[in-house]
């Protein structure tokens, strides 16, 4: 039987790479088993009966399961859970399986060695022998409190400025950025990189850290221009309360990043995108080597950065973290489409792995902050998953064409009565529901059986990992397929980030 994907365990030959190929093969496998499972819309669960899909001692078992038991169950963290009673071993087995096939989402405990050991890294097999001047070597970082030793870390050109960087920085954002200018710094010097496109920068707070902290040269791509205007603000704000910070016979050498407000497609090639950047650097005429990093780039534009990362013979790393997955390009809309974000392997498409939209959008979701609300009881605010489904079935029943509409979005709506959430949440369709339906015995049954609508969600959820497992391999296998060396690793915490997996690329530098 299989250990987990694990961080910081694997090392690089061909037998290692041989074996993660076959795990994925077999996640492949149980993913097709359980499609019925993984496609089936939370919010359809009356209309069409999800409940009766479920093996019969499946159902038997899970109405009388508690919720925080459940929670305890789908918490990959807890390998061994003590069982309250005896759970099917059909069950047990999925569980299992799905959890060992997953590659890991505990927060890598160190940095140490980053393009060796990790839990997913391998050199193409042409190549098994990368000299160590091109290995990215990380200072000692736990894992607890990683980001407030990064910013008092050496590697900031100076310490005192590191609180700046922070400010108005959300927590989520600054855990991220810290690690991600980090190891984006690391690489870029491990490469012989100075400059650095940040790929749908939005603010500019990690390019304001690679830039100001790590003097990078760095140039912000991002498509709305007023996102990109602020950006800019900000930048100058920053260089105000640096200068507070110095005496008068101290200067600071400012290395502001550029702003360019441009929109990434399909359309967009290798050429037009390096032209860019030089002009941006005001190198038009001269080459340079650079670094492509995406913190959670959406949908369709992590495979784009990574075929321009390929088409650029300058391109010498990339660094991304993917998110957005339902909304990626596949191999099923081909004849609408002229970009395919999935899958980009050979291997993953001789596997023939459709994934739904319904199957990409739940490996999007927070499994551990889902766990944590299982396991303490803070259940209510689920019922909102109950009362949509039960709108669902009122809406089709009276207006077929609405059904999968989107509906308005109402805060605290497990708090409201159902009559006043329907009349909340119907606002923008124009449509007004009988009364009578909405106080009918059938509905009030629907609404007693919300711990079912919760279980069946929490079932799907069970996979996510596994699925998500499966599109970032399609990554890595996309890379290595194309001789170059690339590595995944779980370097945010995923209670703060929950699409926690960097993918590290770089090409071989020739001396």
């Amino acid at each position: 039987m299989y250990s987990q994907f694990n961080t910081l365990q694997m090392t690089t030959n061909l037998r290692e790479y041989s074996e993660v190929k076959q795990r994925v093969e077999h996640g492949i496998k149980i993913l097709r088993s359980y499609s019925w499972l993984l496609d089936s819309f939370v919010l359809d669960f009356y209309i069409e009966k999800h409940w009766e899909k479920l093996p019969v001692k499946w159902r038997h078992l899970l109405d009388t399961v508690e919720l925080d038991e459940l929670g305890c169950l789908l918490d990959y963290r807890n390998a061994n859970p003590s069982f309250k009673r005896v759970w099917p071993l059909s069950f047990l087995a999925l569980r299992s399986a799905a959890h060992m096939l997953s590659v890991s989402r505990k927060q890598a405990e160190s940095l140490n060695a980053l393009f060796y050991k990790s839990n997913a890294h391998f050199e193409p097999t042409d190549n098994l022998h990368q000299s160590s001047s091109n290995q990215i070597k990380l200072d000692n970082i736990s894992a607890g409190s990683m980001e407030d030793q990064i910013l008092g870390n050496e590697f900031i050109i100076n310490p005192k400025f590191s609180h700046i960087f922070v400010k108005h920085v959300k927590p989520k954002k600054r855990h991220e950025v810290a690690l991600m200018a980090k190891i984006t710094a690391e690489t870029a010097k491990s490469t012989g990189c100075s400059y650095v496109v940040d790929v749908g920068s939005g603010l500019g707070h990690l390019a304001r850290m690679l830039a100001y902290g790590y003097d990078l040269q760095v140039c912000c791509l991002e498509a709305q221009h007023t996102l990109a205007q602020q950006a800019r603000k900000l930048d100058l704000e920053l260089e105000v309360t640096m200068t507070k910070y110095i005496s008068n016979d101290q200067s600071l050498d400012f290395c502001r990043p550029v702003h360019v407000s441009n929109t990434l497609n399909s359309s967009v090639d290798e050429n037009y995108f390096v032209q860019v950047l030089k002009t941006a650097f005001g190198m038009e005429n001269t080459d340079i080597n650079f670094g492509i990093v995406g913190l959670h780039p959406c949908g369709d534009l992590g495979p784009l950065l990574l075929h321009l990362f390929i088409k650029c013979p300058n391109a010498r790393f990339i660094n991304i973290v993917g998110c957005c997955y339902m909304k990626l390009s596949t191999s099923e809309q081909k004849n609408v489409v002229n970009f395919q974000g999935y899958p980009l392997s050979n291997f993953i498409s001789e596997q023939a792995c459709s994934l739904s939209y319904e199957a990409r959008e739940i490996a999007c979701h927070a499994i551990e902050n889902y766990c944590e609300r299982l396991c303490s009881g803070n259940v209510s605010h689920l019922k909102v998953h109950c009362y949509r489904a039960t709108l669902e079935r009122l809406l089709v029943k009276f207006w077929p064409n609405l059904r999968h509409s989107g509906i308005r979005s109402i805060r605290h709506s497990n708090e409201l009565p159902f009559d006043k959430y329907c009349h909340a949440a119907t606002e923008r369709l124009g449509v007004v529901l009988p009364e009578e339906e909405i106080n009918s015995k059938e509905t009030r049954d629907d609404l007693s059986q919300w711990k079912r609508v919760v279980i069946f969600y929490s079932l799907r959820l069970l996979l996510a990992p596994l699925v998500e497992t499966v599109l970032l391999f399609d990554r890595l296998f996309y890379l290595l397929e194309l001789g170059l060396n690339g590595t995944l690793i779980p370097v945010f915490d995923p209670c703060l980030s929950p699409r926690n997996h960097i993918l590290i690329a770089t090409k071989q530098i020739n001396k």
